[in-house]
């Protein structure tokens, strides 16, 4: 089902990354009423955030100085997450109330990770 994830055997490839997760709307039990798409893929964010984050994380400030405080008190806070930043809508023709209907669906795909 997760097509295209690279890993590249060193720890780049356990950091931070996109990586596919396709949504099947038949296998959710949706495709009588979902016209189209019958899947697609969101995405979702996996990995570890380095300690200290760096700019190719995009972190806020407040990531970074957690991040800061992890490095020297390692037990007084957890390490940041790798979270979605940017989302995407996703354009749904579905059936509503007997009637077809199209509608685009904001943040249904992951554009963009970083740690938070």
């Amino acid at each position: 089902l997760l097509e295209g994830v690279q890993h590249d055997g060193d720890e780049k490839g356990s950091l931070c990354r996109k990586v596919d997760m396709w949504v099947d709307f038949q296998k959710l039990g949706w495709s009588e009423w979902i016209v189209y798409p019958k899947r697609y893929n969101a995405h979702r964010c996996e990995g570890s955030c380095p300690t200290p984050v760096d700019e190719t994380f995009t972190p806020t400030n407040h990531a970074y100085m957690q991040s800061l405080v992890k490095l020297h008190h390692p037990d007084k806070v957890p390490c940041l997450s790798c979270v979605p930043t940017r989302l995407a809508p996703l354009s749904m023709l579905y059936f509503e109330n007997g009637r077809m209907i199209m509608r685009h669906h904001e943040n249904m795909v992951v554009e963009e990770c970083s740690c938070h």
